[in-house]
């Protein structure tokens, strides 16, 4: 009995998200052709972003380490941490997390303009559909035309590396 409480805990919390991402980017994106890039612009390929995201989450993991020591607090601020991280940055002004400013890559949408809070939320919850497969979805940035993943894809966004 205990297995089945497990399983079903286990489903809600990381098959739901993802699939509910998915069926809104889907629903509420409307599909529009893509810009052209400026001369001034490349696609952002699978070893910047890889190195973006490594600086990322190691940020995240020093901030996390430290919101375990504080308690109820602390616990309850790191559950939404990585999502407010990401979907705020990439919905900023900077139009980067800080792992991609260092890289020097921007997230946009497919007119090449600031992304909105809730695609930026889409964006990464959908991403954790990108990595649910063998990180499949991931490696697709190394193989597209557009070096887009899964999640970039589904949610329409583009990241681009400045020349």
């Amino acid at each position: 009995m205990e297995l089945s409480i497990w399983m079903t805990l286990i489903i809600i919390t990381f098959v739901v998200p993802p699939l509910i991402a998915l069926i809104l980017c889907l629903a509420l994106i409307k599909n529009k052709s893509y810009k052209k890039l400026t001369k001034k612009n490349v696609y952002a390929g699978f070893w910047y972003r890889f190195l973006a995201g490594l600086i990322d989450y190691i940020i995240l993991s020093v901030v996390s380490f430290i919101l375990v020591f504080i308690p109820i607090i602390g616990w309850i601020l790191s559950i939404p941490l990585y999502w407010l991280y990401f979907a705020v940055q990439h919905s900023s002004s900077k139009k980067a997390t800080i792992g991609m400013r260092a890289c020097d890559i921007i997230i946009t949408d497919e007119n090449h303009n600031k992304v909105s809070f809730w695609r930026a939320t889409g964006n990464y919850f959908v991403s954790a559909l990108s990595a649910m497969f063998l990180f499949i979805g991931f490696f697709m940035i190394a193989f597209t035309g557009r070096k887009q993943g899964f999640h970039n894809i589904i949610s329409r966004t583009l990241c681009t590396k400045v020349r």
